[in-house]
């Protein structure tokens, strides 16, 4: 089976389309209305979503029947390739993305008709309700619940790490809603709203100093049952279908950020000088740009692979839990040889007058640091790997080390 990374002329005028887009509407003219966490995505910026969806690139990959436009999947690669090169504040973007992708295809039709005409105007955006404090990795352990009340669910548990919950319409929650004979089962997806009574949503500051994740408390929190997303006590199992798509999603633009951020580390070593000699003269300084150069380009080219499976509906058994871990490592490799290479005044927050770059190295690093854990730890995506990929056996109990 044959994969053609060339996308041909068609992308290359899009990509043309976008870049003039992107020239005539500056990113740095949108207001931020939440902080940018270093995947990728660059910061939340409502106003700048709307302005993505006044151009028709939020609905453009969608059936007619939902209002789309049915352009082929490789346009909403090419895309978030172009807005995370130019460093725009697209955050919110792929949340909606994943949303309208879940009502499209597993949602009732009362959620299909309210929720994806605004998702398609940049009105509505999303959090996930996943983990929990005792629920992380190990997310069969969560205690959130929903029981039934007449035509309504009622929810009430403790959400935490959700991203943008704060500043977001609504989240995708997931509640245990039968005790079955396996803690998969049970578990059932629901669509609810931020402002919904009985909703306390406290910020969680970062190492930053600004504010990504919240946690989330559901007090006797009443949902319509039509806004429950997909099959009743099915969620684990769909929530796993939909956590691979997730990973690609939410990091298939690394690889272009992290170029812009390379990008600049360049420019600085060329402009800088220590001891009479540019920076670039160094050798290891030379070595390891050049190291990260071709990891970023190895990142590029596997998240295109993987794209090309999911046009092909080849099954990803593993391949999305190796992407993340590649893209968070590298990002995070990137940051840190950022700091060397910038110096002692590297560290100042981007307030500091002094501060290198305008401090975007610094919290560009700090933000990296929970990248491996976010979204599954890059150990239990190891053994994703190993077991999945490797058909390795999934513990190493009774083997002689060395065997």
């Amino acid at each position: 089976m044959s994969i053609d990374f060339a996308l041909g002329a068609e992308a290359e005028a899009f990509a043309a389309e976008v870049r003039a887009w992107l020239a005539a509407n500056p990113p740095e003219r949108f207001p931020i209305d939440g902080m940018d966490a270093g995947y990728g995505s660059g910061a939340h910026s409502r106003p700048f979503l709307q302005a993505l969806a006044a151009q028709g690139w939020i609905s453009m990959t969608w059936p007619r029947a939902f209002g789309g436009a049915e352009r082929a999947f490789w346009t909403k690669l090419v895309l978030l390739e172009e807005l995370a090169l130019a460093g725009a504040p697209f955050g919110p973007l792929t949340g909606c993305d994943q949303a309208a992708d879940a009502i499209m295809a597993r949602g009732s039709e009362r959620l299909a008709r309210e929720l994806l005409p605004r998702i398609a105007r940049g009105d509505a955006t999303f959090w996930q309700g996943f983990s929990e404090p005792g629920a992380g990795s190990d997310l069969l352990g969560l205690t959130t619940e929903a029981r039934r009340d007449g035509d309504d669910w009622v929810i009430r548990g403790h959400k935490i790490w959700s991203s943008h919950a704060g500043i977001s319409s609504y989240g995708l929650v997931i509640a245990r809603t039968a005790r079955g004979a396996s803690r998969s089962d049970g578990l059932s997806m629901f669509v609810v709203d931020s402002t919904s009574p009985g909703m306390e949503i406290r910020p969680i500051v970062s190492l930053t100093g600004g504010v990504y994740h919240y946690e989330v408390f559901l007090d006797e929190v009443r949902v319509p049952g039509d806004f429950l997303l997909g099959t009743e006590h099915q969620g684990f199992r769909e929530l796993l279908q939909s956590l691979d798509t997730d990973r690609f999603w939410g990091r298939f633009y690394k690889a272009p950020a992290l170029r812009r951020v390379l990008d600049q580390l360049v420019r600085h070593a060329n402009a800088t000088s220590r001891g009479g000699a540019p920076l670039s003269r160094d050798a290891y300084v030379r070595r390891t740009l050049a190291e990260l150069a071709t990891d970023i380009e190895a990142l590029r080219l596997y998240f295109y692979r993987i794209g090309w499976m999911l046009a092909e509906q080849v099954p990803t058994r593993y391949e999305t839990a190796l992407g993340k871990v590649f893209a968070d490592e590298t990002g995070q490799r990137v940051g840190a040889f950022g700091l060397e290479l910038l110096g002692p005044h590297a560290a100042l927050a981007p307030d500091s007058p002094w501060a290198p770059l305008g401090g975007a190295i610094q919290h560009f690093y700090l933000t990296t640091m929970g990248h491996t854990i976010a979204g599954g730890t890059s150990e239990v995506l190891r053994t994703t790997v190993a077991t999945r990929g490797l058909e390795l056996p999934r513990d190493g109990r009774g083997v002689a080390r060395g065997a």
